[in-house]
């Protein structure tokens, strides 16, 4: 039988539920229920390949990917139930130079987060594993620590200790609904009846999108078919063989028990059931589709010659879901309280296992969100992500990418053309680049008469960037215009208005255009948001496109009972221009603005009624201007007359290396939630005569604490490369930090980048001075100059 209450309810018996139901467990939250429809591990778990790599995208989640193996390794001595975990290290070759050059970046990721990593020679990989053939191969990176778990008694061991810690696990018990009241979820129904909780987890894997969709919660995943073949036992394959990707020819290689296995993330996926999962579905596989498979059977009979004379065993086909940015869904929903989620885990469920288990069993036990997991929070999805052709469109290239070598900048090309700004057909006529920004269809760069409108992705400086040099040149010295009608937009407005905008901003309230600094209980930056005062108490909060769900949910959770705060998401209803330049005023008055000596200025441009506001900083005479969105082609068209059609439009990759140059921290690149605003070198923002603002506390304790991470401003001495993100800093020789974002600068005429150092000993203008500094960047260190962010 099943209890009446709970404190919490995991809905799903995969990895990820039985592995939030033991964290949960180990930081006290006992009374948690899980409930599985049929029994654990039967939906996709139990078909996963296994693999447990350490080295992501980010120092936090490789350190929770140590943790995982380490988890793994150390379950079967806590609970009794082996995992079947091998550390056996994990091989990547490149076939090409691009892959290499990844590779080369993937290698100084690793010594920046203090993990093992080797670019190894192609004799070397002959080495370690005899089997593979490497005459075409340029090299490989080895992952030394890279292991490998069964799935199944992997599970098995996380919901044996989730019991030992006093969690209860029912299998065979259906969750037919939520039950819901204002608008937070109070338990669920069930076969076997009703369960109150205070938390419901929904972590039911590739079920989840469409039993969401019941209470209008969005959640953007799709099953698609995942192919692997097994062999015949294969006489003297040997039982410590590394993984080995090779991701130019899309497949993966692992021993199995003396098999060898091999699988694909192919280049075009295979959605499937896009009409929703059958309910019975349970330790089932689909229907093989050799025709499809066949490629990968071809490369993998090159690439490992053995398979010419192994006997196939088995061709399986299961599926798995993907989200449509390659990262998973988790944390608390926007639409309803108290509902989390933790699904859409793109093939690396069992190597996200623990890592996410631990992260949601944070976010459940301490209301918010842990530190730098922005990009897998559920709320930064657009809910026409979650759209039927959308995914079946998406999906189709989602799975493929996480193969493709990942180069700066890369677009996807499905699922796009949905969101449009008004001047979107001027942008195309005006030979604009467009890109993707939360479904929004923006102009990058403009591409000249004659050029391609291709962006020539490369790890080296890409044939786009003279061009945004001039657009940026334009914007500083004669007249540009950059439109940012994607923006995120929230009007807020109400009697308790301000007191709430107070509350959640550090910085002073401003009678112009502002930045607000918002902190979170521990003082780092949750975000940065730019305020435009309205008339009374209206404001408009503007960010970075698609953050509305994730600002909405933010303000709302410090909204005090009782407040009269309205939010309205409005950002479809008003477009957005930066127009930029010594031009930019008389342009504006000579297009009927008046009253512009004033910080905002409700204006008319021809007859469009807009909002005028000086923006200070690093673009001379520049003003944004906010205006009804079907009035925006008739203002451009008048800004344009006046100025004699020699307003320049400009993109989003201009402006990007304009803020770069002048060291202008943004979120959610520089500014971010594992840093604090004197490590940005943002404390100058603060008003700390302001009592009441979120995070005050920490924040002051941490002026007088020893800084060791600092934001830095880091140039090439000579003209070389590219820098775009995540590029190593060395000091001395020695790894002391990753760039945030770079970019060519024309002013220096040198690439540039911004980015943090870190020292345990602490960072002073000392520690600086009389240091070399370069840039670890594929093909070898360059010398660098690196000064420190000031407030």
């Amino acid at each position: 039988m099943i209890p009446e209450r709970a404190d919490v309810v995991i809905i799903g018996g995969g990895i990820i539920g039985c592995s939030i139901a033991y964290h949960l467990a180990k930081i006290g939250i006992s009374d948690t229920l899980l409930l599985e429809r049929r029994q654990l591990c039967c939906g996709t778990t139990w078909h996963s390949v296994g693999s447990v790599a350490e080295l992501r995208g980010n120092r936090r989640m490789t350190e929770l990917a140590r943790y995982t193996a380490e988890l793994y390794r150390s379950l079967e001595a806590e609970t009794g139930q082996a995992t079947g975990y091998k550390k056996t290290g994990s091989i990547m070759l490149a076939l090409n130079k691009e892959r290499l050059s990844e590779m080369e970046r993937a290698a100084v990721l690793a010594r920046a987060f203090g993990q093992e990593a080797e670019m190894i020679s192609v004799s070397e990989i002959t080495k370690r594993c005899p089997q593979v053939r490497t005459d075409d191969a340029l090299a490989g990176l080895y992952l030394p620590t890279d292991g490998r778990t069964n799935p199944i008694d992997t599970t098995q061991a996380l919901a044996k200790g989730a019991r030992m810690g006093g969690a209860k696990i029912v299998e065979n018990v259906e969750v037919t609904g939520l039950a819901v009241a204002d608008g937070k979820v109070r338990g669920v129904e069930t076969t076997q009846g009703p369960v109150r909780a205070e938390v419901v987890v929904l972590a039911a894997g590739m079920w989840s999108r469409a039993f969401a969709a019941r209470y209008g919660v969005s959640l953007p995943l799709q099953a698609a078919e995942h192919f692997y073949a097994v062999t015949e036992t294969i006489e003297g394959l040997q039982p410590s063989m590394p993984f080995i990707r090779v991701p130019d020819e899309s497949t993966y290689y692992k021993e199995d028990a003396g098999k060898l296995l091999f699988g694909c993330l192919e280049k075009r996926a295979k959605p499937w059931a896009l009409d929703g999962i059958p309910k019975e579905f349970c330790f089932d596989s689909l229907p093989p589709d050799l025709e499809h498979f066949e490629p990968i059977l071809t490369a993998a009979i090159a690439r490992f010659p053995l398979l010419e004379k192994a006997g196939i065993q088995l061709f399986f086909n299961g599926p798995e879901s993907f989200t449509p940015d390659g990262n998973a869904l988790v944390g608390e929903t926007p639409e309803l309280g108290n509902l989390f989620v933790a699904c859409g885990m793109n093939t690396v469920g069992v190597m996200s296992g623990g890592a996410v288990g631990r992260m949601l069993a944070e976010w459940i036990s301490e209301r918010r969100r842990p530190e730098g997991f922005a990009e897998f929070d559920v709320a930064r999805m657009s809910p026409f992500q979650s759209s039927r052709n959308f995914l079946r469109h998406r999906t189709v290239e989602a799975l493929g990418v996480l193969y493709d070598v990942g180069f700066p900048n890369r677009e996807y090309t499905s699922g796009r053309g949905a969101r449009r700004m008004p001047l979107h057909d001027r942008h195309v006529a005006a030979g604009a680049i467009m890109g993707s920004r939360a479904g929004w269809e923006v102009p990058l760069v403009y591409a000249p008469a004659g050029a391609p409108r291709e962006m020539n992705y490369s790890f080296g400086r890409q044939s786009w960037v003279s061009w945004a040099a001039e657009e940026g040149r334009a914007a500083q010295e004669s007249l540009a215009l950059f439109d940012l009608s994607a923006a995120a937009k929230i009007e807020v407005s109400g009697a308790g208005a301000f007191t709430l905008m107070d509350r959640l901003s550090a910085s002073p309230r401003g009678r112009g255009l502002w930045q607000a600094l918002w902190l979170n209980e521990r003082g780092r930056i949750h975000a940065s948001v730019a305020v435009l005062p309205l008339e009374g108490t209206r404001s408009l909060v503007i960010s970075a496109p698609g953050s509305e769900r994730l600002h909405g949910a933010w303000m709302k959770r410090y909204l005090r009972s009782g407040e009269e705060v309205i939010l309205r998401d409005a950002s479809s209803a008003h477009a957005i221009f930066l127009l930029s330049g010594p031009r930019a005023s008389s342009v504006l008055a000579e297009a009927g603005a008046r009253n512009l000596d004033h910080p905002v200025a409700r204006i008319e441009i021809g007859y469009a009624p807009a909002i005028a506001a000086r923006v200070e900083g690093y673009l001379p005479g520049a003003w944004l201007l906010v205006l009804p969105a079907e009035f925006a082609a008739h203002a451009f068209e008048a800004l344009q007359a006046a100025a004699g059609g020699s307003v320049r439009l400009a993109g989003a990759n201009a402006l990007e290396a304009l803020r770069i140059r002048a060291a202008s921290p943004a979120w959610p690149s520089e500014l971010s939630d594992t840093v604090t605003p004197r490590e940005a070198g943002v404390e100058h923002l603060i008003d700390w005569n302001e009592a009441d603002f979120i995070g005050r506390e920490q924040a002051l304790r941490d002026q007088d604490t020893t800084l060791r991470s600092r934001l830095v401003r880091v140039a090439m001495l000579e003209d070389h490369s590219a820098l775009y993100g995540q590029e190593g800093i060395l000091r001395n020789g020695q790894p002391v930090g990753l760039t945030t974002s770079g970019a060519w600068s024309a002013t220096d005429g040198v690439p540039v980048a911004l980015g943090y150092v870190s020292d345990l000993d602490g960072i002073d203008d000392g520690w600086f001075a009389g240091s070399s500094f370069e840039l670890d960047i594929p093909g070898g260190p360059v010398p660098a100059r690196c000064t420190p962010v000031r407030s």
